[in-house]
C-alpha cells in the first residue's frame, strides 16, 4: 500500500518510475493536435467552479484524482442564458434499461423542456442493438440533432469519416466555445485526444483515467499463509489457490480465487502495457507478440488446472456466477457508491471486503494503462448545422445537459425534481426514488464536464483511506497508451478491429482453460497480423509518424 496523510498531495515521482519500466512506450503520449487539421484554436479551457466542498484528498500524480467525502453546501449556476425559441431538438441515445416513461406522463421530462425551451425528442436505442441501429440510422440519411457516439467503434467511426455529424472546429475554436460555459469545461488535452483527422466532429466527456480496481474478500484471504498484500505473481497465485482450497466460505458458498476472468487485472499484473506500444527498437508491437504477454498465458493456465479459478469464470452471462471470489474486479463508480462495500458485506454476513494493491509479477509495480482520457461522446447533425441559428440551438441544449457536478441544473439533470424524484438526506446527498428513475432517462445524450473528482459516500467512510492508496498506486504505475488520440487513424482497424479483437480474446480464453495451447502462440501471432494487424500496425506507425510521435 501506498503510505499517504490525509489531504497530501504526493509528487508524479512513481508515474515516471512506473513509465521507465517501458522504454518509449510512455514517452509517445498525448492527442493530435489540431494544427493537423486546419486552421482554428483549440478550444479555450473555462473551468467550471470550484466545489462548495473540501477534497479529503488530492495528488499532484497524472491519472489520480481528487476524492471527496461530503457534498457541496451550496450550488452555482452554470447557464445564464434565455430559454430555446420554443423548437424541436431531436436525440439518438442509447439506453441500458427501459426507455423514459412517456412526455405526457412524465414530469421530469415536462420540467426538463421548460428549463430548455424546447421540445426535447429523444430517441431511445437499447444497448444490445444500439450499433446496428446506428448503422441503419446512417444509411437512412435522416440523422437527429444529438447523437451518442461511441467512437471507439468501427460503425460509429465510420459515420464520422462520411460526413453524418457536423465540423465543429471553427464553432468552438479560441474563445469561440465560450458561447458555451459546460462544453468549455474541459482541458486541451480532451479535445486533442478524441480529433479526428486534426478536427473536431464531437464532443467528448471528461473520464476519470482509472476506472475500475480490484477488491479483496479480507476474510478469505485472511486465512492464507499470505495475507492481503502479495508481493509478486508466486505470492498472488499461492494465496489464490489457498482460497480455492478453503472450499467455503460465510453461509456454506462456495469459493474461488476468481469467480469470473476479467483479463485487465492480468495485463497489469504481468505489464503487458497497451495493445499497441514501442518495443525498445521503437518499433510498434501489439501486446500479444511481447514475452510478458506469453509469460501471462503460461502462469493463467497453470492457475486454471490448479483451480484457482471458478469452471465457470469464462461465462458472459453474469447469472452463472454464483461463488465467492478472493478477488474481484469492480467498477470504482459502484464501490464508493450508497451501496458499495458496505452493501456486499451486508449482503453476506460474516464476509468482509477491502480495497486490493495488485503487484507487479515480478515484485516491481503493476503497470496500468489509463483510459483514453474522454468518455461518451454527442456529436452534431452535419445537416442541421447547416443553420448557424438552429447549430446555436443544438449547442444550447447540449450545454445545459452537460451541466458539471456542483451546479444547480446538475443536481436537476441528474436526480430531478426535488421532493418528488428525490429527497435530501442528512448529509445533503440527493435520495433518488428508485421508482421514479425510468422517468430520467430522457438526457442520456449530455457529457460530463467540469469536476472530476471521486466522490466517496458517508456509507463507505470506513474504507476511504484504502481507496486512495489503491488508487493512488495505480496511477504512481500508469502510463499514456502511445496511441492517444490517434486510434481512428486506422481505416483496416475501423473495418476490422472487432473481428480481430474476438479472435484474440477467444484464443486468450482458449490457451488459459486449455482448449489451445500457449505452444500456438507464435502461430496465432502470425495468423492475426497476416489478418489485418499488419495493416493495422502500418497504419498506426505511419500516424505516430505524421504526429511528430
Amino acid at each position: 500500500m501506498v503510505e499517504f496523510s490525509r489531504r497530501k498531495l504526493l509528487g508524479a515521482a512513481g508515474a515516471a518510475a512506473a513509465a521507465a519500466t517501458v522504454g518509449t512506450t510512455a514517452a509517445c503520449s498525448g492527442g493530435g493536435g489540431a494544427a493537423a487539421g486546419g486552421d482554428y484554436d483549440p478550444p479555450a479551457f473555462q473551468p467550471a467552479p470550484e466545489l462548495d466542498a473540501q477534497p479529503y484528498y488530492t495528488s499532484e500524480t497524472p491519472g489520480m484524482e481528487s476524492v471527496y467525502t461530503e457534498y457541496p453546501k451550496s450550488y452555482f449556476k452554470s447557464v445564464d442564458r434565455d430559454p430555446g425559441s420554443g423548437g424541436k431538438v431531436t436525440s439518438f441515445q442509447l439506453t441500458w434499461g427501459d426507455p423514459a416513461t412517456p412526455l405526457e406522463d412524465n414530469p421530469y421530462w415536462q420540467e426538463l423542456n421548460e428549463r430548455l425551451g424546447v421540445s426535447f425528442e429523444p430517441q431511445f436505442v437499447p444497448q444490445p442493438v444500439f450499433y446496428q441501429k446506428f448503422a441503419t440510422m446512417l444509411a437512412s440519411g435522416d440523422v437527429p440533432d444529438l447523437v451518442f457516439v461511441d467512437d471507439q467503434n468501427a460503425s460509429c467511426l465510420q459515420g464520422i469519416r462520411d460526413g453524418a455529424f457536423a465540423d465543429l472546429s471553427e464553432t468552438f475554436s479560441g474563445d469561440g466555445i465560450l458561447k458555451w460555459p459546460n462544453l468549455a469545461a474541459r482541458k486541451e488535452e480532451i479535445w486533442n485526444a478524441s480529433l479526428k483527422d486534426g478536427r473536431i466532429y464531437q464532443v467528448p466527456s471528461i473520464v476519470w483515467n482509472l476506472t475500475n480496481l480490484p477488491i479483496m474478500r479480507t476474510d478469505l484471504v485472511d486465512q492464507t499463509s499470505i495475507g492481503r498484500a502479495p508481493k509478486d505473481a508466486d505470492e498472488l497465485f499461492t494465496m489464490l489457490k489457498e482460497v480455492s482450497a478453503l472450499g467455503s466460505g460465510p453461509g456454506g458458498q462456495k469459493v474461488y480465487g476468481f469467480s469470473k476472468y476479467e483479463p485487465i487485472p492480468f495485463y497489469r499484473l504481468f505489464k503487458t502495457g497497451p495493445e499497441w506500444q514501442l518495443n525498445g527498437d521503437g518499433d510498434l508491437v501489439h501486446m500479444i507478440q511481447t514475452e510478458n504477454y506469453k509469460t501471462m498465458l503460461e502462469r493463467l493456465a497453470a492457475a486454471w488446472s490448479e483451480g484457482v479459478f471458478d469452471p465457470v469464470a469464462m461465462t458472459a452471462n453474469p447469472a452463472d456466477i454464483v461463488s465467492g471470489s478472493a478477488l474481484a474486479w469492480d467498477a470504482v463508480g459502484g464501490v464508493v457508491s450508497i451501496t458499495g462495500l458496505s452493501q456486499k458485506e451486508a449482503d453476506l454476513p460474516g464476509a468482509t471486503f477491502d480495497f486490493f494493491d495488485m503487484p507487479g509479477f515480478d515484485g516491481s509495480g503493476q503497470l496500468v494503462v489509463r483510459n483514453v482520457p474522454y468518455g461518451r461522446s454527442t456529436c452534431v447533425s452535419a445537416a442541421a448545422a447547416e443553420d448557424e441559428d438552429r447549430l446555436t440551438e443544438i449547442l444550447n441544449v447540449l450545454d445545459y445537459l452537460s451541466a458539471p457536478f456542483g451546479s444547480e441544473e446538475q443536481m436537476f439533470i441528474a436526480n430531478g425534481i426535488e421532493g418528488e424524484h428525490h429527497t435530501v438526506d442528512e448529509h445533503g446527498i440527493p435520495i433518488v426514488d428508485t421508482e421514479r428513475l425510468v422517468e430520467m432517462g430522457v438526457q442520456y445524450v449530455g457529457v460530463t464536464s467540469g469536476d472530476n473528482s471521486y466522490r466517496v459516500h458517508p456509507n463507505q467512510a470506513q474504507w476511504t483511506d484504502s481507496f486512495v492508496a489503491v488508487m493512488e498506486s495505480m496511477a504512481q504505475h500508469s502510463i499514456v497508451r502511445p496511441l492517444e488520440g490517434l486510434e481512428a487513424a486506422s481505416q483496416t482497424f475501423i473495418a476490422k478491429g472487432a473481428q480481430l479483437k474476438q479472435q484474440w480474446d477467444d484464443f486468450e480464453r482458449g490457451v488459459i482453460t486449455g482448449r489451445e495451447s500457449v505452444d500456438d502462440l507464435q502461430s496465432f501471432v502470425d495468423g492475426y497480423m497476416s489478418q489485418g494487424g499488419t495493416q493495422v500496425r502500418d497504419e498506426y506507425a505511419q500516424a505516430l509518424e505524421d504526429a511528430g510521435k
